[in-house]
């Protein structure tokens, strides 16, 4: 009787520990480390090279956020492009802040035209481009992939309303599902991966784009490879090349 009352009360215990044991997030939250990533063309050509590394973490994943630094460094003229991108923690579900990053590179984008132009920082340019941005909004959230994922999950569809002035414009994300899980092999080792189909959409003014992209995440490191595809021909490639 004591042998049965024992073993019960140590199955209730592994059972209490398991369930607070959470799967780990996809997301690479260790200090310092940085994760480079490749982007190809259709032929396999380097366009760009982005580095991620986290900089602030606050709160945990189930309710926290982290912002992210990103840099873009273009394969052709060596430009460089720096952001911070805020990611979000619910439930263990990693969401990536797309408005305020979209936000970000839309003002950049216009100092670079003003400057381009020969604007530079004189008032009226500078005038012109604060008017632009006050008659900008950008709405909406991307949604990410959540630490409990399982082969045919499906997941949220998500969309982001862009206003510049009086010109509207959407970017979607639907048809949203987990359809697999494999070992991917990289420049940067090996990744046990889940493999997420979606559909991205982008419509303004005679705009209407749709493609499809297949990614394939890794827990403890987040995206590891993403091939995009316009019906069934591949136009790019994002790669995890390193980790450092």
């Amino acid at each position: 009787m004591k042998r049965t009352v024992t073993l019960a009360l140590s199955l209730m215990l592994m059972s209490v520990m398991a369930l607070g044991q959470n799967p780990e997030p996809f997301f690479s939250s260790k200090p310092g480390r940085v994760l480079v990533y490749e982007n190809l063309d259709a032929d396999g050509n380097l366009i760009s090279v982005n580095a991620d590394s986290l900089a602030v973490m606050t709160g945990d994943f189930e309710e926290g956020q982290a912002t992210v630094v990103s840099t873009i460094i273009n394969q052709g003229d060596s430009s460089r492009f720096r952001s911070k991108v805020l990611m979000k923690f619910d439930r263990g579900e990693v969401i990536m802040d797309m408005a305020a990053l979209m936000e970000e590179a839309m003002q950049e984008g216009m100092r670079q035209s003003v400057d381009a132009m020969g604007g530079g920082e004189d008032a009226e340019s500078q005038a012109a481009m604060n008017e632009i941005l006050d008659r900008t909004t950008v709405t909406g959230e991307c949604r990410g992939i959540p630490a409990e994922l399982s082969v045919g999950m499906e997941l949220p569809d998500y969309e982001i309303e862009i206003k510049v002035m009086f010109i509207t414009s959407k970017m979607g994300c639907r048809d949203r599902k987990v359809i697999g899980r494999e070992s991917v092999t990289t420049p940067a080792g090996t990744f046990d991966c889940y493999v997420v189909e979606e559909t991205m959409t982008a419509k303004a003014m005679m705009v209407n784009e749709k493609t499809r992209q297949v990614s394939w995440y890794a827990r403890g490191i987040g995206l590891v490879r993403q091939q995009t595809f316009d019906k069934k021909k591949l136009t790019g490639t994002t790669l995890l090349s390193s980790i450092r």
